[in-house]
């Protein structure tokens, strides 16, 4: 980058300053809000000093390397760099110029060194990850810049997700990690002893007491406080690579590397697992309460499901009228809905079971069960003095013998071989 670049050049020129800038001060106002951001520069491995010398004309001069610009990283750095503290009490930082010119290649003119502390966000001075610029706004403030094609799928994969990054403007991890460590502790002074208020508010007064009663809670404000350090300290062990399972046994030791401090992570990501952090801090402390135990020494009338069932039974074999039990199931679409009744306890008497006896007539008939909760009819005997039958004087059988009419038939032959005769006996019909 050319020197002239730099609005105060000529401050730099008579040594009257030593920062330069971009942006002419009558119009820095309107971009600067004269504040400082602490930086640990020459920790990250994407931080890079940016190094150019020009002889006393401002002419960029070709150093041992063969480039007129070195990139000096993480490795190198602090050959360069010192951490001093000023007469004000201010820390500073200080740089040996000599041996950065010397390593350079120059050991002796006038020389002026030009020095940008930049944090590589994308592309690098490597041949394969460099980047091009495709356009420059007239304005010459915005630069439009493209990644390099290669075939290395793992380079490619690296570029697309730092434009991302860049797209989105993400910051470093540490930035987060810092940030969620401040607001725990921010929130633990302002808010953890309001959660009291809140309670009482929502549930009312005697919600306290409730706990104490219930679950032998007498002082919420330490168990409250209990989960909340639980919680704190778990998410501190889970941003600084710990194991953070605060029931386990390897809590707070090393575990794998989950997170580097200069990359960048899905900053929902974090917040999904920090919440299931804390949903584990409250579970696990809320297992040493006591829980309200429930006996059911009788179970009610109202339950009992089988005695209910045998019940219903006794009541549909007191009619003689045909029943069937029937299942009707509500079908929206109108279809034929089955329903599996299997699950109801309900055992149904088997197919053939005589289930009770009635009367048509002289006639006596056997209810039988179906198999399935229904029932059908069947002769049992003609005639039946069961059923108010009375046989005629003179004879008559009660057989099952051919049908006659209304003034006589065909009785049955004894065994002497005798015609008995025939007596009166209604119609007779059988049941389907």
């Amino acid at each position: 980058m050319s020197i002239k670049k730099y609005t105060n050049l000529d401050l730099i020129n008579n040594n009257s300053t030593n920062e330069g800038k971009f942006i002419d001060d009558k119009d820095l106002f309107i971009l600067s809000k004269n504040e400082i951001e602490k930086s640990d520069f020459g920790v990250s491995k994407y931080d890079v000093m940016e190094v150019s010398v020009y002889d006393i004309n401002n002419n960029l001069l070709s150093q041992k390397s063969g480039s007129n610009v070195a990139y000096i990283k993480k490795s190198d750095i602090q050959n360069y760099l010192y951490n001093i503290t000023n007469k004000g009490g201010q820390k500073e930082l200080a740089i040996n110029i000599e041996k950065l010119l010397n390593d350079l290649g120059f050991t002796n003119g006038i020389l002026k060194v030009n020095i940008n502390f930049v944090k590589q966000k994308v592309g690098s001075e490597n041949e394969l990850t460099r980047v091009w610029i495709q356009e420059v706004s007239p304005s010459r403030n915005e630069i439009r810049i493209l990644p390099l094609k290669t075939k290395d799928s793992n380079i490619n994969s690296v570029t697309t997700t730092q434009f991302k990054n860049l797209k989105s403007l993400n910051k470093d991890f540490l930035y987060y990690k810092t940030s969620i460590l401040d607001s725990l502790n921010a929130y633990e002074n302002s808010f953890l002893t309001k959660i009291d208020s809140y309670l009482e508010t929502k549930f009312g007064r005697d919600f306290f007491a409730v706990l104490k009663k219930d679950f032998g809670l007498s002082k919420f404000d330490n168990f409250r406080t209990k989960i909340f350090e639980d919680f704190k300290l778990s998410v501190k062990y889970y941003l600084t690579n710990k194991y953070y399972n605060v029931g386990a046994s390897t809590f707070g030791k090393q575990s794998e590397i989950r997170f580097d401090d200069f990359e960048v992570y899905d900053y929902n990501v974090m917040l999904s697992e920090i919440q299931k952090i804390l949903n584990s801090c409250i579970d696990i402390n809320s297992k040493v309460l006591k829980r309200r135990g429930i006996e059911v020494k009788q179970l009610p009338k109202e339950f009992a499901i089988t005695e209910l069932i045998k019940k219903i039974q006794n009541n549909l074999e007191s009619f003689s009228t045909f029943t069937e039990t029937k299942v009707n199931v509500y079908s929206p679409t109108g279809s034929v809905a089955v329903f599996d009744d299997s699950n109801l306890g309900i055992i149904y008497p088997t197919k053939g079971v005589l289930l009770s006896t009635l009367c048509k007539g002289y006639d006596q008939y056997g209810k039988y069960a179906d198999g399935s909760g229904g029932s059908y009819e069947s002769l049992i005997a003609s005639n039946s003095p069961t059923c108010g039958y009375v046989s005629p004087i003179g004879g008559g059988g009660s057989g099952d013998g051919g049908g006659g009419g209304n003034s006589g038939g065909g009785g049955n032959n004894n065994p002497d071989g005798l015609d008995t005769g025939g007596g009166y006996r209604p119609e007779r019909g059988r049941a389907k």
